[in-house]
C-alpha cells in the first residue's frame, strides 16, 4: 500500500482528473520537484476529522474551507479538491475536475487494488437486490468453502462469515476499497456487491471492473429531486 503525491499526480493526469498541483510556491503539473513528493501517504480520508501525519485529504460534497482550520498542525500531507485552498493550508494542492472519481481512483491505489484479488458480482435492480445478493453469497461460499465477502444494504461480510451491520447499500468508494483490502487479506476469492443507482451517480463504484453483473429488474422509484430527476436518469444509472 504505496501512494506518493508523485504518483496520485500520475494517475489522475491518465484519467484525465488533474487540472493542476497547487503549493505555496505556485501551480505545476510535474510534482517531482515538490517536496516529500515521493513519500508515501500514511492515510487517506474524506473526513477531516481523522487527518493526522502524512494525510491524504479528499474534499468532496458540501467542503467548507474551514474544515481546513488546524490541519497543517495535524500533519496533513495533501488534499485532493475541485476548488483551490491554497489560502487555507500549506499542504500541495491536487486540483480536479472531479473529486468523487479522483477519491475512488486514489483509494484503490491506496489499498494496492485489492478488487484485482477478487472475482466481483454487481448486483443491481429495483427490487430484490439484497436476497439475491445473500442467496449468491452463499451458493459462493458453498463452492469454494467460505470465500465470499459480501457488501449489502443490511450487512457486510468480510470474512465468509462474520457480518456487520452496513450504512450503505454501496460503500463509499474509500471505504469499499478498505473493505476489500481486508477481504483479501481474510483470504476471500469472491465479493458480491449490491450495487445502487446512487452509487453509481455519485462515483462510488467508479473505476471498478465487475466479472458477472446481474440487472433484475426496474420499475418507477426512487423518482425526485434528491434522487432522479426523471426516469431515464433512474434508467441510465442502472445499466
Amino acid at each position: 500500500m504505496s501512494l506518493t503525491l508523485a504518483k496520485a499526480a500520475s494517475l489522475l493526469l491518465e484519467h484525465h482528473l488533474l487540472n493542476e498541483i497547487i503549493t505555496p510556491q505556485g501551480w505545476t503539473l510535474n510534482a517531482d520537484g515538490i517536496t516529500d513528493a515521493h513519500a508515501s501517504f500514511t492515510h487517506i480520508t474524506y473526513d477531516t476529522r481523522s487527518v493526522r501525519k502524512g494525510t491524504l485529504l479528499v474534499c468532496k460534497g458540501r467542503f467548507k474551507p474551514e474544515f481546513l482550520d488546524g490541519l497543517d498542525d495535524k500533519g496533513l500531507a495533501a488534499y485532493v479538491s475541485q476548488t483551490d485552498y491554497s489560502a487555507y493550508t500549506d499542504a500541495p494542492g491536487l486540483i480536479v475536475t472531479d473529486a468523487r472519481k479522483a477519491l475512488s481512483l486514489l483509494s484503490a491505489e491506496f489499498y494496492g487494488r485489492p478488487q484485482d484479488g477478487l472475482t466481483l458480482i454487481g448486483i443491481t435492480g429495483t427490487k430484490g437486490k439484497t436476497t439475491t445478493a445473500y442467496l449468491t453469497q452463499a451458493a459462493l461460499n458453498a463452492y469454494s468453502g467460505g470465500r465470499c465477502a459480501l457488501f449489502s444494504s443490511v450487512d457486510n461480510c468480510l470474512d465468509g462469515h462474520t457480518y456487520q451491520e452496513s450504512e450503505l447499500t454501496t460503500p463509499e468508494s474509500l471505504d469499499a476499497f478498505r473493505m476489500m483490502r481486508e477481504a483479501v487479506d481474510n483470504g476471500m476469492r469472491y465479493l458480491v456487491m449490491e450495487v445502487s443507482s446512487q452509487a453509481y451517480k455519485v462515483e462510488r463504484v467508479y473505476g471498478l471492473t465487475f466479472d458477472v453483473g446481474a440487472f433484475l429488474n426496474i420499475s418507477p422509484d426512487h423518482i425526485s429531486a434528491i434522487e432522479h430527476p426523471t426516469f431515464e436518469d433512474y434508467l441510465r444509472c442502472k445499466r
